[in-house]
C-alpha cells in the first residue's frame, strides 16, 4: 500500500489534466511581477500587463524607462524562476 498523499497533490494532477496550470500561473504573472520588481519600480510604472507570454511594463519616466529596458532579461529570467518555467517569453518596456 501506498503513502498517503496530502490533497494538494492531487489538485496538481488535476490541474495539469485539465490543462488548467497554465492559465493559473499566466494569471498570477503581475502579482509575481509586482513582488520581484519591488515597491520603488512599480511605483515609477504607470502600467503592468501581461498577454501572450509578454510582460508589459510602461513608464512615463525617460530614466526609469532605459534602466528597465536594461534590466528586461534578469526581469524576464527572475519571473520565469519563480514560476519554475518559462511563462514569460519577452518584456516590454513603453
Amino acid at each position: 500500500m501506498s503513502t498517503p498523499k496530502p490533497l494538494a497533490h492531487y489538485l496538481q494532477i488535476l490541474l495539469d489534466e485539465r490543462g488548467l496550470r497554465t492559465k493559473l500561473d499566466e494569471a498570477r504573472v503581475p502579482e509575481v511581477a509586482r513582488e520581484v520588481l519591488g515597491p520603488a519600480v512599480i511605483r515609477r510604472l504607470d502600467m503592468l500587463d501581461f498577454h501572450n507570454g509578454e510582460l508589459i511594463l510602461r513608464c512615463h519616466s525617460p530614466i526609469w524607462r532605459i534602466e528597465l529596458r536594461l534590466r528586461a532579461e534578469h526581469i524576464r529570467h527572475r519571473i520565469n524562476e519563480r514560476f519554475g518555467r518559462e511563462i514569460i517569453r519577452a518584456v516590454s518596456v513603453l
